[in-house]
């Protein structure tokens, strides 16, 4: 029996994906990781594996050297590597010089979608549905594929399931989150539909009601720069940090939205858009690389890793990176 990893990102998108590629490798290991920790999770593969399958984890500029290395050392113990993603690719590198097996790599999808047109012929009708729930998770609902899905099983219907997996996530306690998303992402990859899926929905609808209290929190306590709008530490214990953004650029009416969770000497960041015509994936990659820190994403929604210290920096350089964009 082959042994395979799939490993994957915790929200909406990383959860589908990873759902489909494990419907169409039953049995195979689910581990959650993101940009940051991609390198580590890699290395922690001592042993002789059939398959690592990596689904939407972007490759993060100051780890890609050791990401690549990790790829290699596993390939030349045997592994066939597979790597799913779209989020763009770090300056100066392709998708011919990532050194997996195969690459599946486009920005105008979401990962549940290059997943599942990967996978289809191992699939059943519900990881079609899937792949559109992680498209409108993803603000990825504009490609061929997602606008047939969304017409041919009502685009309500297929909200409401995205709806209950991005509203429940806030609601997962860190110390469950492992064991929780797993097990999400098991069912879902039966063929089961967010739903059906009690615990989820319980928690979606206590995360309908924590929204509305960190949208009235933000807009008392949201700041603003020329081009940005900001907070800091929503009291909700790390979730909500994408809506928070987008709130408060709403109360403050900024182009952009940032918010912040800090823990220890470490802020992690969520940061939206409401002009179409910020890269934020861009700008963030700027400023988090001028703070010695992470960032990046996708256009409309980015994230970073900083030290605590350099928040009013990361704030200030990415209020210019913005400004350079709109001027």
């Amino acid at each position: 029996m082959s042994e395979t990893i799939i490993m994957c990102h915790g929200d909406c998108d990383g959860i589908t994906s990873g759902a489909i590629a494990l419907a169409a490798n039953p049995g195979a290991k689910i581990w959650l990781t993101n940009p940051v920790s991609l390198d580590d999770d890699l290395r922690r593969v001592k042993d002789k594996i059939d398959k690592v399958i990596i689904t939407d984890i972007a490759l993060n500029d100051r780890s890609l050297k050791k990401i690549f290395a990790e790829m290699e050392r596993l390939a030349k113990l045997g592994a066939e590597i597979l790597y799913i993603d779209h989020h763009p690719l770090p300056n100066g590198i392709n998708k011919n010089q990532i050194p997996a097996t195969e690459v599946v790599h486009r920005t105008d999808g979401c990962a549940a979608e290059l997943a599942y047109l990967y996978f289809e012929d191992k699939l059943k009708l519900e990881h079609k549905i899937l792949a559109a729930i992680g498209a409108i998770g993803d603000y990825r609902m504009e490609t061929p594929f997602a606008q047939e899905v969304l017409r041919d099983f009502d685009e309500r219907s297929i909200s409401f399931q995205a709806a209950i997996i991005v509203q429940s996530l806030g609601e997962i306690p860190e110390a469950d989150d492992l064991h929780m998303k797993k097990s999400v992402i098991e069912r879902l990859a039966l063929g089961m539909l967010p739903s059906e899926l009690n615990n989820l929905v319980e928690r979606a609808l206590r995360g309908s009601v924590v929204e509305r209290a960190v949208r009235e929190f933000v807009n008392t306590h949201a700041e603003s720069k020329k081009n940005l709008a900001f907070i800091l530490d929503i009291p909700t214990g790390g979730g909500f940090n994408g809506k928070g953004a987008l709130f408060a650029a709403s109360v403050e009416d900024k182009p952009v939205g940032v918010c912040g969770n800090s823990r220890g000497n470490k802020i992690s960041i969520s940061i939206r858009r409401r002009n179409y015509n910020i890269d934020l994936n861009l700008a963030t990659r700027k400023a988090a690389k001028e703070t010695k820190g992470t960032g990046g994403g996708h256009p409309a929604a980015a994230g970073a890793t900083i030290k605590y210290d350099d928040w009013d920096k990361f704030l200030n350089l990415l209020d210019f990176e913005i400004q350079k964009q709109l001027s």
